[in-house]
Order: C-alpha cells, then sequence, then structure tokens
C-alpha cells in the first residue's frame, strides 16, 4: 500500500478537496520513491517512517510545499507526480486551518 496522508480539521477526515487534475481527492501517495531512506535536504518528508505516522501542522506548511516543488522536479509522469501535486493541494489547505494537520501513514 506504501505511504498514504491525509488531511484533517479538527480530527476530522476531509473527504473531498479539488484535484489539481480535475475531479476531487480524499487521500494523497504514490510518492514513496522519493521518500527512500537517508535522503538529505527533506528535513520534514525525510522524517517520514514507511511503517508509522507523521502529523504535521499549519506551521509545517511553507517548509512542506518548498521540500514537494524539489521532488515534483524528480517525479515520473503520472501517479507519482499526480500524488505530489495532491499533496502540494492538502499543504496549502492545511496551511489555512489552525486544526489542520497531514497525517502521513506507513502501511
Amino acid at each position: 500500500m506504501g505511504i498514504q496522508v491525509e488531511l484533517r480539521l479538527a480530527d476530522e477526515r476531509v473527504r473531498a478537496l479539488p484535484d489539481p487534475a480535475g475531479g476531487s481527492f480524499d487521500a494523497a501517495g504514490d510518492f514513496d520513491r522519493l521518500l527512500r531512506s537517508g535522503r538529505t535536504g527533506l528535513p520534514l518528508l525525510g522524517g517520514v517512517d514507511p511503517h508509522g505516522e507523521l502529523r504535521l501542522g499549519p506551521g509545517d506548511m511553507a517548509q512542506l510545499v518548498d521540500e514537494i516543488d524539489l521532488l515534483l522536479e524528480e517525479a515520473t509522469a503520472g501517479p507519482e507526480q499526480r500524488g505530489l501535486m495532491r499533496l502540494r493541494t492538502m499543504a496549502a489547505r492545511c496551511a489555512q486551518e489552525v486544526y489542520g494537520q497531514l497525517v502521513f501513514s506507513g502501511d
């Protein structure tokens, strides 16, 4: 299954966000390859545990967007790139929410 990310507002999972590719979505994933162990230059995403959980709040989102932008340069077209664009959309929304959290869950 890999790493999946959800946006939660006041501990409720957001079920529909506007997808950059059209339609809507409720989670982001498919970018596990880019988060390989020992990766430098990614203080937040480098801390994602492929078998655990990581929660990031609104104050982390500017740094997270910067890291996502770096990974987008390496992402392959298709699911990997789409997953990062969804994650970027989630980060932008989380940054606007006082009680927002992005929850990264490994398998």
